[in-house]
């Protein structure tokens, strides 16, 4: 699997090796440990915000009198805007600068989520979602690699894992603030919440968050200036300055330039395998994640049964993304355990929508280790994509890798509306889904355990 060169420690003959060697030797700061934590609640207002509108569908649907097919393109709307956002402002990212991303994503989706309240269609919502998409696209992949690139090797894999799972933190909290604020308000309350979240958010990254050193490092700018920005930021992380700045290596230089670099021999495997990942792990989670609480509903049970199995489901991701966490920083290697618990997930989801459980109790257990063993997994891939490639293409590579894997986020709620409407049932829905899942794990097995 191909590595970032500087990611091991080595004797310091550049400017970018000579700051890994600093982060490396400084364990984590206090001032680390603020820009994680700053990135994961990025990621928890995007859980937030993403989730919301599936708790809020039930309610807009009866307001505005629209279909499940109507419904099945409001859900997906937003994750159309993560697919593109995911691509486009992580290369951005590469180009330009982390932190320069996360400002302007965090104002669109604070923007886009506090207008939501005055929509007065659907077609004036479905453009709001997809700005929120779009936000939430950048934060993705700009946070993940911020979070690698101030952390030693020792806790990157555990950081990345840490920050991505503020989004099952985020999704976890809707489910009783939006009990409580739909039993008492109207739809709106929800994303008027979500927007003034996003406003106390944007002050924090412009507050706390400083560039990344890795990519001022390897980026071709006035020396002085990135000499400058470089040492004020090694000063705030308690660490040794730089008295000069080297140019970046033919290496580094090399490493840019986006999409075609990421076909290029060089990645063009991995790129694929990880697109490929993204894209059934995708399919299953989001379809469970948009359509869990209406399901719930046709099936008879009121909405805040849905609402609950919901938070469980949620419940069973974070679970699953601290398990991983936990595993990423012994002697394991990460994609076995992937690999496992993936293969796990699918069989699991074969078992129930066999067996069609009908007890609350066990269709609460169902969606608990489901997405235990569906989100831990993605979520570590998150991690295991930003270690596969070099500063200059680690949003890229990232952002891509959401990207075309949210293509099979927007179809599977799109496919279930068709399929709600058509007389499918939860487990023939189930049922539907052990096939990518299976799809997943031994991809997973065959692929990324035989190529590290």
């Amino acid at each position: 699997m191909p590595q970032d060169p500087s990611s091991n420690p080595a004797p310091a003959t550049d400017s970018l090796s000579q700051i890994r060697n600093r982060i490396e030797l400084g364990g984590l700061s206090l001032r680390q440990i603020l820009i994680i934590g700053v990135c994961f609640l990025l990621n928890v207002a995007d859980g937030f915000d993403v989730v919301a509108i599936s708790m809020a569908a039930p309610h807009i649907a009866d307001a505005w009198g629209i279909n499940a097919k109507t419904l099945g393109v409001v859900l997906s709307s937003e994750l159309a805007g993560m697919m593109v956002g995911s691509i486009a402002l992580a290369a951005l990212s590469d180009r330009y600068g982390r932190r320069k991303v996360l400002i302007g994503s965090v104002a669109a989706i604070a923007i886009a989520m506090l207008l939501t309240t005055q929509a007065s269609g659907i077609g004036h919502l479905i453009v709001l979602r997809v700005i929120t998409g779009l936000g939430i696209g950048g934060v993705l992949a700009s946070a993940a690699a911020l979070a690698s690139e101030f952390s030693s090797e020792k806790y990157k894999h555990m950081a990345v894992i840490t920050v991505t799972s503020g989004f099952a933190c985020g999704a976890l909290a809707v489910g009783p603030i939006a009990a409580t604020l739909l039993e008492h308000s109207t739809w709106q309350s929800l994303f008027l919440t979500g927007g003034l979240l996003g406003v106390v958010l944007l002050a924090l990254v412009i507050i706390l968050i400083p560039e990344s050193l890795e990519f001022l490092a390897s980026h071709t700018s006035d020396n002085s200036l990135r000499l400058n920005k470089i040492n004020r930021t090694l000063n705030k992380l308690k660490l040794p300055t730089l008295e000069t700045l080297s140019e970046p290596t033919e290496l580094q230089k090399s490493s840019s330039g986006g999409f075609f670099v990421l076909l290029s021999p060089a990645y063009l495997m991995i790129s694929l395998r990880f697109w490929l990942i993204f894209f059934l792990g995708s399919w299953v989670i989001f379809l469970l994640m948009k359509w869990t609480p209406k399901l719930f509903v046709n099936m008879g049970y009121e909405l805040s049964t849905g609402i609950y199995a919901l938070t469980l489901f949620t419940i069973g991701g974070l679970f699953g993304n601290i398990f991983v966490g936990v595993l990423s920083s012994t002697r394991l290697k990460l994609h076995h355990v992937i690999a496992t618990l993936t293969f796990l997930g699918g069989v699991l989801i074969l078992i129930y929508s066999t067996w069609k459980p009908t007890g609350i109790t066990e269709l609460y257990c169902l969606l608990f280790l489901i997405n235990f063993c569906a989100t831990g997994p993605l979520t570590g891939m998150y991690a295991v994509a930003l270690n596969s490639y070099p500063t200059k293409l680690r949003a890229s590579g990232l952002g891509w890798g959401i990207g075309i894997g949210r293509t099979g986020a927007i179809a599977s709620p799109v496919v279930a509306g068709y399929l709600v409407d058509a007389g499918w049932d939860m487990y023939d829905l189930f049922f539907v889904l052990g096939v990518p899942a299976a799809l997943i794990s031994s991809f997973l097995i065959r692929g990324i355990a035989h190529t590290s």
